[in-house]
Order: C-alpha cells, then structure tokens, then sequence
C-alpha cells in the first residue's frame, strides 16, 4: 500500500496538480503612511490594504481642548530590559502633536482594543499612535502618558516649538506607541 500513495504521489507532482495547489501568502510589513492632505483631523484605525496602501478608518472626531498639562516620566527601574525609547531625529509643531496625543490618550481610556495595525490621532501636522505588532492591543490612557513622557525626555518637547518624533517600544506587548509628523511613516 504504502508504494501505491508513493507512486500516486509522485504522478500528481509530475502531472503538476501539485504545484497547482495553493501556497501560503507572505504577510506585508510595509511601514503606513501618514494621513493625505485631504485626511480631516480626527482618530483612526490604520491599516495596510492589499495592495500595500495605507488606509485611514475614521472612528473619532478631535477635541482641540484635550491636551497634556503635566507628562511624567517612567521609573526606569520597573522597566523592561528590551522595552526602550527611540527618537527619529526629526521634530513636529508641539502644540499640534499635544492635541493629537490627549485625544489619542482619551480615546484609549480605562481601555480601548484595536486589532488593526494602529491607532492613530491626527491634528494639524501632529500625528499621536499606537502600533500593533501581536494579535491585537488594548491601550490605556495611563501607559500612553508614561511613553509620551518617556519620549519628551529624551527626544524632547517645548511647548509653542517643536516636540521630538519618537516612540516608546513594548517588547513583550509587540506594541509602540509614539508620535510624528503627518508626512511621516510609522509603525
């Protein structure tokens, strides 16, 4: 018996019905695409389509008035020894970047899951998100004003001048979360 299937086998691999059968796709990990000029301000889920474009999911309008009035940052001791803080190089307007940051951090809440590649707020040139790397997120507005603490400390923020494009990577999660400006990729 066990000749016969090795005989059947090697006659469907000859004929080629084998190589007919379908194969396993290979996953994009292309980096997403800050907001079109057209994109109106506001919270987003942010994806890759298939064809590798980014797409902008409204789900939130912007309320100008939600901002940071105190960031702190994390005690560096309860930290994960592979979580980090990363800067770009770059800068963004802060003021438009604190907006995108306090709605990005009120739409999270006490808890907000996302299965999507991110979650982003946008306002002005400032864009404010979370990057989903896992099978999904859920983000807390807390965790969310420890990174962008973390981040103006080392990347830096003046209010009225430019605050620092970075993020704040969490390894075990396969989360970051971070800010840019909206001509930039993230995630």
């Amino acid at each position: 018996m066990v000749q016969l299937k090795t005989v059947f086998s090697l006659f469907l691999a000859a004929s080629g019905i084998v190589s007919a059968l379908p194969s396993p796709a290979t996953e994009t990990k292309g980096t997403l695409a800050g907001p079109s000029d057209d994109t109106a301000h506001g919270i987003y889920i942010v994806d890759l389509a298939d064809d590798g474009s980014t797409t902008w999911t409204f789900i939130a309008p912007i309320n100008e008035t939600l901002k940071a009035t105190s960031l702190t940052t994390r005690d560096v001791d309860s930290l994960d020894k592979r979580d980090s803080t990363n800067c770009n190089g770059f800068g963004t307007p802060a003021d438009d970047v604190n907006v995108a940051q306090g709605n990005l951090a009120n739409q999270c809440g006490n808890g907000f899951f996302f299965s999507s590649r991110s979650i982003a707020a946008y306002y002005g040139t400032g864009v404010a998100f979370g990057c989903n790397y896992g099978n999904g997120q859920t983000c807390h507005s807390g965790d969310l004003w420890n990174d962008f603490g973390s981040i103006n400390a080392k990347c830096g923020f003046t209010h009225g001048a430019q605050a620092g494009a970075g993020w704040y990577s969490h390894s075990s999660w396969k989360a970051s979360y971070g800010r840019t400006s909206s001509g930039s990729g993230f995630c």
